[in-house]
């Protein structure tokens, strides 16, 4: 009797859980490639003279960084919304740095290995939760 009913609870929590876990998120995928099939890019530029630029946003974008060996990238998250995340990504398209849920005010500073395009990904959740993050290379 009392396996029977942990096995019912255990089939009802699994039931309703199904409703409650959110489908796996952008960050959770290991190759920008797989994600730019369907997410739109943006090359990251910064103003004559600068080296960091402020990025904003509301939907799911792939930001493309242009950047040389031995070069050190920062990247500093400034606001996070409560489903929003920024994954920072190396040249060969593999996570370097997940920024999620509790990923606001934190900084990375990466030293760049390798000459090449590297990728941040600006994930806002299904409902268009805001981002901004601070990109620099040094």
């Amino acid at each position: 009797m009392r396996s029977l009913l942990i096995a019912g609870a255990s089939s009802l929590l699994l039931t309703l859980g199904m409703f409650s876990i959110p489908a796996p998120s952008f960050a959770q995928a290991t190759n920008i490639q797989d994600i730019s099939r369907s997410v739109p890019r943006a090359r990251v530029t910064f103003a004559k003279g600068k080296s960091s630029t402020v990025i904003n946003g509301v939907e799911n974008r792939v930001y493309v960084l242009k950047a040389k060996a031995g070069q050190k990238l920062t990247l500093k998250v400034n606001n996070l919304g409560a489903r929003a995340g920024v994954t920072l990504y190396n040249a060969n398209g593999k996570i370097v740095k997940n920024f999620g849920a509790f990923g606001e005010g934190q900084s990375f500073t990466y030293k760049l290995p390798a000459t090449g395009d590297y990728y941040i990904l600006g994930y806002s959740g299904l409902t268009y939760h805001s981002y901004e993050f601070a990109v620099s290379i040094k």
